[in-house]
This record gives C-alpha cells, structure tokens and sequence, in this order.
C-alpha cells in the first residue's frame, strides 16, 4: 500500500468516524500496511469494523478482519489440487498457492466438498439406491377420503361424563398423556372435556369388537384407522342394569297391586246441606 492508498483508505475510515487526515497519517498506515493492497477487501474491513463497533480503527483492524473475510471465502470454495505427478516441488507449491490465492479473490467459486472431489457414489450404488422404497404418488389410497371421514367423526361422541378413553395413554405426538390423565392441547392447557380423536381411537382398538371386521379388543382393523362402526361401539352409553331392574321390579309391583275400592263422597248443593 503506498501513501496515496492510504490516504484514501484513511478518507473511507473518516466518513465513519470524522478523524482529521494528514501526510504523517498517510505514511504511518502506508507502512504498517506495506504488504497489504488497497482493494475490495481491505475497504469492506473497514465497513465491517463499523458495521460492528464503534471502536477507532487502526491498521491492526484493517489486517486482521481482512484476513477473516479471506479465510471465509476459502473454507467455502474448498480447494482441492489434485497435482500432477511429473511437477517438482517448488511447481506444486507454487500451483497450489494460485489456487488458494484465486478462492481468496473469489474467483474461484462457494462449491461443496462432494463438488470440489468431484465425487460421485458408484452406479451400482445408484442402481440400488433407485429400488428402495417407491415413489409417493404409489402410495395406496386411504378406505375413506378425509372429508368423508371428517363428515362420520362430527356425531361421534368424543366426551363422556367418566372420559373412559383414559384408560390407554394418549398417542398424539404433542400431547403422550399417560393413563388416566387428562389430554393437553397445543399451550399445555388439559382438556377436561374431551380427549385427543388418536387416544379415542386406541380405546376403541383396545377395549372394543369391530362390528364390521370382527376384529376383537386389542386387534386392528382391517383399514389403517378403526372402523367408524367400532368407534361408535366402544363410546356407546353403557346399560345401566341396576335402574333398569328397579323399574322392572316397580312396574310388577304396580300391576300387582289391586286397584282401592272407591268411597263414597258427600255431594254438596246450593240449598245448603245434606245430611
């Protein structure tokens, strides 16, 4: 850097920071930073000391930050130089400074380590690779569309007064209730109402035949998601045996019982009294 660069480096740092500029200050950064050349790196560290701080900067600054944004440049281009095997030493060295020096300018462009190798997994690799799995548009379709189901889970009765459904733990991925304790919605609030349609669903697999597959307490049904029909099944009101015997036992005692003989009632008139 000569006096006349750092002159007008020393223009740039003023606009920052309003220092005054004279030949001395020119000279003095000219050779603290003789080996260094006034170009676009050595002005956006003057940018980015600013951009950051409000620290005075010196050539120390101007040094150090310049040599970062470099550094960060050649991380990212990952040179790699594969040499020639019929160069010396001193060509290697100077080769491979070149190439280091053209990352550092930007020259030589950002690219992965798989690019900078040029490497490529081998075709019989890809080969294999391309037979797992299946492509997503293969994917069976669902038994019931989502509107559809949606339509058939609105009458469902997803509350009970006991909230039996707690008696499996909750399998929604936001929530993993435990049993017998109540579901959690998004904000962590419990839900003292109702429970999670997943956990609804694992009662009903759990504790509930399949009026459609046959399939018994603790097996799944024949589609992905338990049948409506089981679903209805397992939420269904349980009889209460108890009530229904007392009205029984009332309704015998009632036709059991002999009609009471009727009394005769004294009639009154509007001539007064009747004896």
């Amino acid at each position: 850097m000569t006096p006349a660069d750092a002159a007008a480096l020393l223009t740039l740092c003023a606009a920052f920071d309003r220092r005054t500029i004279g030949e001395a200050d020119a000279r003095a950064w000219a050779y603290a930073l003789r080996d260094v050349p006034l170009d676009d790196d050595t002005r956006d560290a003057v940018a980015d000391h600013y951009g950051r701080t409000e620290e005075w900067i010196t050539p120390a600054h101007v040094r150090k930050i310049r040599a970062r944004i470099r550094a960060d440049r050649i991380g990212a281009a990952h040179p790699v130089y594969d040499g020639n095997p019929g160069e010396t030493g001193a060509e290697f060295a100077e080769r491979r400074r070149a190439q280091i020096a053209a990352a550092a300018d930007g020259t030589l462009p950002a690219r992965s380590i798989g690019q900078a190798l040029d490497a490529a997994p081998p075709g019989e690799v890809l080969a294999l690779v391309a037979g797992i799995g299946r492509p997503v548009d293969d994917e069976p379709a669902p038994y019931i569309t989502p509107e559809r189901r949606a339509e058939v889970r609105a009458p469902l009765n997803g509350k009970r007064a006991a909230l039996v459904e707690l008696a499996v733990d909750c399998p929604n991925e936001q929530c993993r209730a435990g049993r017998r304790h109540l579901c959690k919605g998004s904000r962590g609030a419990e839900l003292r109402t109702g429970v999670h349609a997943s956990r609804r669903d694992a009662y009903a697999t759990a504790y509930a035949t399949c009026p459609e597959c046959d399939a018994g307490p603790g097996q799944q049904c024949t589609t992905p998601e338990p049948h409506p029909a089981r679903i209805r099944a397992a939420l269904a009101p349980a009889p209460d045996a108890e009530a229904d015997e007392d009205e029984q036992q009332s309704l015998a005692r009632l036709m059991s019982t002999p009609p009471q003989p009727r009394t005769a009632r004294a009639r009154h008139t509007t001539g007064g009294l009747r004896a």
